[in-house]
């Protein structure tokens, strides 16, 4: 095994709408009272009065609701309510005279009294915040710091392949710890987060278990630990077992976000796994259930086409594009042969980090035929050449602004880049890898060689 390994925690990554209101009626609040002042080389008057501090936030309804507003008297000082429906990081805009001055990001939670002090001009480096939930969340910063620092020197190659997953279970067991200390605090639950992602392929028993344990006692949990260990339930059992840990999270859960997320799983698994039937089923649930949340219903909606046009098994919709070497390809002139179509932009740092394993797969699979198209949208020549300078061009890459970007974001329902397509021999699509899915298409691959 390679001793390099690239480690990812998408700690923040989130399903757009995961943060819906548990109940509309439900708020959590919080006090915010504090003191801004002024550089006497700034203003030597002395009058801090008119300094404004306010958060705000976009409900599930896709409105920007005020969280906390506030302005500070001749003295600086400013008090006042926050009021909200999620623990979280919230930025807090700093102004005067409708001149933004800094933005300070801090934890607001139930029950918490958050004290704020600063000076204008350097807001953002001078102010120090201080309550018990900004406290704790510093632990865990301390904690992920000195893990990010792990990560360098693991992806530096500085750990044999042997001791890497005994010092990311170390790590996992460090950030429960901080969960088991501080149960009921924001920082708590994401270091639980934390602890259970990193698990994944080194100790998928006690990730799930782990995982159970949050469900169990908070029931709540992000998406992106959700859809890692259901993606691990898959592996070990197939469909049937992912979607029985489903329903079981289902029952451990009334938060209506955490159903929702449960619900978006759950649709986009069968959908992946072929069972376009049951998928629109499903779905025709979830618009019900969920028709008052416009971003829900959003979701619905691309899902929806996905399940008409681009489900497995449909054949790929047409395409004609020019190459940088002027070559013409196009579904027919594909016909007979597997391939991979990629819509990126160059400069995606996702992309550039993938690009080296989908050299390795190309090396591997064009000896069944695999083809590789990259469609290079929102890219000019200058970038191209650039991205190319110190890389090797194998495969066929079509010309920037020789199309249409925008048809082909519609066509192909592109939310987010890198996408990809992989199609069998016959036009028809295998699967559809969006960002860090494409972590999974050796499975797809492995249809090309059957």
């Amino acid at each position: 095994m390679n001793s390099k390994f690239i480690i990812f925690i998408p700690l923040f990554c989130m399903i757009f709408f995961s943060c819906s209101n548990e109940n509309e009626y439900q708020k959590s609040t919080a006090v915010i009272t504090g003191n801004i002042t002024v550089d006497s080389n700034l203003d030597n008057s002395g009058d801090y009065s008119g300094i404004r501090l306010m958060t705000t936030a976009r409900n599930e309804f896709g409105i920007t609701d005020t969280l906390f507003t506030a302005v500070t008297d001749s003295t600086g000082h400013f008090e006042g309510i926050a009021t909200f429906t999620e623990s979280d990081i919230y930025p807090m805009l700093v102004s005067r005279s409708s001149n933004v001055l800094g933005i300070i990001n801090m934890v607001f939670a139930d029950g918490d009294t958050i004290q704020i002090a600063g000076q204008i001009p350097n807001i953002t480096e001078s102010v120090t915040i201080d309550s018990r939930e900004n406290e704790v969340y510093k632990t865990f910063e301390r904690v992920d710091s000195s893990f990010d620092r792990v990560v360098n020197f693991i992806n530096a190659g500085y750990f044999s392949a042997d001791s890497v997953g005994i010092e990311v279970e170390k790590w996992s067991d460090i950030y429960w710890e901080v969960f088991e200390t501080y149960p009921e605090m924001y920082a708590g639950k994401l270091a639980a987060e934390n602890s259970i992602s990193l698990l994944r392929t080194w100790n998928d028993t006690l990730m799930v278990s782990r995982a159970d344990e949050i469900m169990a006692d908070l029931g709540r949990i992000l998406p992106s630990t959700l859809h890692t260990v259901i993606e691990y339930q898959a592996e070990v059992g197939g469909l049937e077992n992912a979607v029985a840990k489903l329903d079981e999270y289902r029952k451990l859960t009334n938060r209506r976000s955490q159903l929702l997320d449960i619900d978006v799983q759950k649709i986009e698994l069968l959908f992946d796994s072929s069972r376009t039937m049951e998928a629109n089923r499903f779905l025709d649930q979830f618009k019900s259930e969920y028709s008052d949340n416009p971003m829900a219903m959003e979701w619905a909606e691309n899902i929806t086409y996905d399940l008409e046009f681009l489900a497995p098994g449909n054949p790929f919709p047409n395409f004609d594009f020019i190459t940088i070497s002027g070559d013409t390809l196009s579904n027919s002139s594909l016909q007979g042969k597997p391939y991979l179509i990629e819509i990126t932009r160059f400069d995606n740092f996702l992309y550039q980090q993938q690009f080296d394993r989908t050299v390795s797969i190309y090396q591997i699979y064009q000896n069944f035929d695999l083809e590789i198209v990259t469609v290079p949208v929102a890219t000019t020549d200058v970038t191209l050449q650039a991205f190319f300078s110190e890389r090797s061009l194998l495969w066929n890459v079509v010309q920037p602004n020789s199309f249409d970007a925008e048809e082909i974001v519609a066509l192909l329902n592109i939310n987010r880049l890198p996408t990809r397509f992989l199609i069998d021999r016959d036009g028809n699509i295998i699967r559809r890898y969006i960002g860090n899915e494409y972590d999974d298409v050796v499975r797809g691959l492995q249809q090309i060689t059957n």
